[in-house]
Order: C-alpha cells, then sequence, then structure tokens
C-alpha cells in the first residue's frame, strides 16, 4: 500500500477536527477521492479536503467500516443482542429479566438466497437471519429501547448519505446489509418517523434504496399492521411525506393485486425483501460476490449495527 497520506477536515472552519488517513484506503473505497486525490485538482496538490457537510463522528464510523474490510477474522460472527439500545442506567433490569445469551449466533440458511446453491446448507448469510428469541415483550415494549432504535437508523442513514455524496457504493450497499439483518434478526422493522423522512428526502434522491427499504416497511409492517387503522395511518403518512405516502400506497396495491393475479408484490416482506441483495446496487462486486462476502465476512456488518447503536447511545 502506497504511504502517502492526506488530510481530511470534517466540519465547519472554527470547529473543523483534522484527520489524517492513508490516501490509497480512500481511493480505493470512493472515484470521488481517487479523483480528487490522483488527478488535476487543488486537492492532489495540497494533499487536503475539506468536507464541511459530514461529522467527525460519521467520518470515523466510515473509516472503521474500511478498515474492518482488511481484518482476517474467522468465518462467522454473533449477532448483537437487542440490549445494545438500552441505556447502561435500565440495561441491568432487562438482562435480568432474559435468560438467553448475550449474543445471537447465526443460525441455518435459508434457501431463498438467489445463489444457495454456493453456500453450504449449514451456513446462514447474515442478511438471512430470520431469528425470533422471544425477547420482544422485553424489548420492544420499552420506550428506551424503541427510541435507541430510532436514533440508530439515524445514524445509519447519515453514514448512507455520507455513501450517497462521496460515491462510496460499497458502504451503501453494507448499511442496507447491515440494517436488514438487524431487522429480521431482532423481529423489528423500522416505523415511519417524520425526523428520518424529512432527512431522508433532504439529502437523498426519492430512487434511493434506503428510501426504498422504508417505503417496503412501511408498507409490509407500519401500514399493515393488524388491529390498525388503514385510513388513519395513511393520513399520518401524507401529513409526513406525501410523496413518501404515495410510494408506500403503490406497494401496497401491488400486493394487493397480488391476490388476483401474479402480476403483483409478494404478500409478505420476507419474501419480497429474502435479502438484502434485493436492495443492491452491486456496483462494487456482482451478486455471486457479494453473497459470498456477506456469508464470509458478517463482522462487517455487526461492527456497522454496533457502531450506529453506540452513535446513538451517545
Amino acid at each position: 500500500m502506497d504511504l502517502n497520506t492526506v488530510t481530511v477536515r470534517i466540519g465547519e472552519a472554527d470547529t473543523a477536527a483534522d484527520i489524517t488517513v492513508y490516501r490509497d484506503i480512500l481511493s480505493a473505497v470512493s472515484p470521488y477521492f481517487r479523483n480528487a486525490f490522483e488527478g488535476s485538482f487543488v486537492e492532489a496538490t495540497d494533499r487536503a479536503i475539506s468536507l464541511t457537510d459530514v461529522t467527525e463522528q460519521t467520518f470515523r464510523m466510515f473509516l472503521q467500516w474500511v478498515h474492518s474490510q482488511k481484518c482476517q477474522l474467522a468465518k462467522g460472527a454473533a449477532f448483537p443482542q437487542l440490549e445494545i439500545l438500552v441505556q447502561n442506567s435500565t440495561r441491568k433490569n432487562v438482562e435480568e429479566t432474559t435468560t438467553g445469551s448475550a449474543e445471537q449466533q447465526l443460525p441455518h440458511r435459508t434457501s431463498s438466497s438467489p445463489d444457495a446453491e454456493t453456500i453450504p446448507d449449514t451456513t446462514a448469510a447474515f442478511d438471512e437471519l430470520d431469528d425470533d428469541d422471544g425477547l420482544e415483550s422485553v424489548y420492544h415494549t420499552n420506550p428506551e429501547w424503541i427510541n435507541g432504535y430510532r436514533l440508530s437508523l439515524l445514524s445509519f442513514l447519515r453514514l448512507y448519505i455520507f455513501a450517497d455524496k462521496y460515491n462510496v457504493p460499497q458502504l451503501r450497499d453494507d448499511v442496507l446489509t447491515a440494517m436488514i439483518a438487524q431487522s429480521n434478526a431482532w423481529n423489528w422493522w423500522p416505523d415511519i418517523d417524520r425526523e428520518l423522512l424529512d432527512f431522508a428526502y433532504a439529502n437523498l434522491p426519492p430512487s434511493s434504496k434506503f428510501i426504498r427499504f422504508l417505503v417496503l416497511s412501511t408498507a409490509y409492517c407500519w401500514l399493515s399492521e393488524a388491529g390498525s387503522c388503514s385510513a388513519t395511518r395513511v393520513r399520518t403518512m401524507m401529513d409526513m411525506n406525501e410523496e413518501f405516502a404515495f410510494e408506500v400506497i403503490v406497494v401496497q396495491n401491488q400486493m394487493l393485486k397480488n391476490t388476483r393475479s401474479s402480476g403483483g408484490l409478494p404478500l409478505w416482506l420476507e419474501d419480497a425483501v429474502p435479502d438484502s441483495c434485493t436492495l443492491h446496487e452491486h456496483l462494487g462486486q456482482d451478486a455471486k460476490q457479494c453473497r459470498k462476502r456477506i456469508r464470509d465476512q458478517p463482522y462487517i456488518f455487526t461492527g456497522l449495527i454496533e457502531m450506529c447503536a453506540q452513535d446513538a447511545l451517545g
């Protein structure tokens, strides 16, 4: 690796933080940084670049993700338990009411992966988890845990926005893999949230895969929740974001169409999104390479989940 370093200045001038990074590390994952530091731009001459629209925490999380690609860890990873999103002050009480282990191990794979023939039947890809450990009554009704989960989604979104602005396609795919794996393992998908929607639509194109993930989870889970009034929830969505509400309604109509013909979407979310490749761009790796990477290097995605959880608690 080239040992030449560059300086990345994060934030506004008065409070900016200078972070020294190996140039090749940035260039390897982002055409934006590669063009800046290896082209004829002033950044290449000065070996410095300013990112005023990124927080230091988000950039350091990005760097940690970059370095995780180089890790040589054993295959397999322990999945963070739900209590990671509970504040320290109440975590002990929650732990005392659970009898499970501190972490969830990857269960057996399902047959929904697009290249199931290439993956051993005894191994689950990280984003194919569907493990219900019975802890919903402890965590999913806990307002503190729910708020921690919401804040972790905002951390995921900030990382995704960074990857979108600075052209890091693999990070965009990895964020979605981590989010889908987290949702499957914890049996908890994002609810509609005004702050999350406002931030997403202000910083991402409506066609973004992140927004598509929110659309699907809202249509399949939140809007279709048993005992809820769909008309009331549609009005709630319209008040928050009309464009988002329209996309959710389109998905639900396609789901209903499936009851009458084969031209609609599947009726169940696990069939519509059997794994994260459904929402990947696959600009860095093709689908086959992506499935192998998710199976062989789950610690990359565990790291993203833990980083975003710690960012939320911080």
